[in-house]
């Protein structure tokens, strides 16, 4: 046997977690070289047709792969989640497989056979074939509690990973392919809508919908601030000749201390050039309109009357 082409198989087992497959060790070493080698426990089995190669340390990373290259499968659920970051590690191993496929995974792996899976829903990451973030989030709905997935969810925003709206545009077309598991992530996506907030042109629509309801001045959106030739802030909906501005406050803008400190200091700019900043929630725009509208109302009048 040629010293390259164990080489070879060394190089391939360092780039998959020590991991080969029957097929690659067979290629490589030959069929009886190969079965020696089995023999010799300088292939050990950890999966269906995967073998760790005697010598390299046994790890998560390397489970997760075992299990996605035994049954040629995507990391998905609980795994896809530990490598994107958004839970705790705990030592899960979820892969994804089509309905049709049968394979025998040796414990803790757990196979998910999964209707609607497709390429166009894995990405590379840690050398193996991941579901993507937004995908991840929605998964965590069959195999997680809702605090759960809630708290992966707030981790992927903050993190910028995904955004909400991501996550409700994928809930809804999996809900409408009948595919189960999507309850828990629905009422998770939209409760963090209401609490955390949208995109801005989600975020315009409302505001648009809230001024025509309650008769107010059209405010101007994403009004722009500049001072002495400076860019100051983009002002959600603005009254400039009145210097009255109005923010919502959403999850995905606020979620970290770095964005919550530049926030504040963005608003003390504002009041130093004397601007009245009015600050409101998405939950305040979606659920108590009325109030909102009210307290726009008598800001303009305080102005008007000043």
């Amino acid at each position: 046997m040629a010293i390259e082409h164990v080489a070879a198989l060394d190089a391939l087992a360092k780039e998959q977690h020590g991991l080969v497959t029957t097929a690659q060790a067979t290629g490589l070493l030959g069929a009886s070289r190969k079965s020696r080698w089995v023999t010799e426990r300088r292939l050990v089995s950890v999966q269906p047709s995967v073998f760790r190669l005697a010598g390299s340390p046994e790890t998560w990373h390397q489970a997760v792969h075992a299990a996605s290259l035994a049954a040629d499968a995507v990391v998905s659920h609980r795994s896809a989640a530990e490598l994107w970051g958004l839970i705790t590690p705990a030592g899960y191993v979820d892969v994804s497989i089509t309905p049709d496929r049968r394979p025998r995974l040796r414990p803790p792996a757990i196979a998910h056979r999964i209707k609607d899976l497709g390429p166009d829903l894995a990405v590379a990451r840690e050398a193996m074939a991941i579901t993507d973030p937004v995908r991840t989030i929605v998964d965590l709905g069959l195999v997680l509690p809702e605090w759960s997935v809630s708290a992966a969810l707030g981790r992927g925003v903050s993190t910028r990973l995904l955004t909400i709206k991501q996550a409700k545009d994928l809930r809804v077309v999996l809900g409408r392919r009948g595919r189960t598991g999507t309850g828990i992530a629905g009422e998770v996506i939209e409760r963090r809508l209401l609490t955390g907030g949208g995109d801005e042109s989600e975020l315009e629509a409302r505001l648009h919908r809230l001024v025509t309801r309650y008769d107010l001045p059209r405010p101007a959106l994403q009004f722009e601030v500049w001072h002495a030739g400076r860019f100051v802030a983009r002002i959600d909906a603005a009254y400039p000749r009145i210097r009255l501005a109005i923010e919502v406050d959403g999850f995905e803008h606020h979620s970290s201390p770095e964005a919550f400190q530049r926030d504040r200091t963005r608003q003390n700019r504002l009041i130093a050039l004397g601007w009245t900043v009015l600050r409101f929630t998405w939950a305040d725009v979606v659920q108590h309109p009325a109030m909102v509208a009210r307290m726009i109302r008598e800001a303009i009048a305080r102005h008007e009357a000043a």
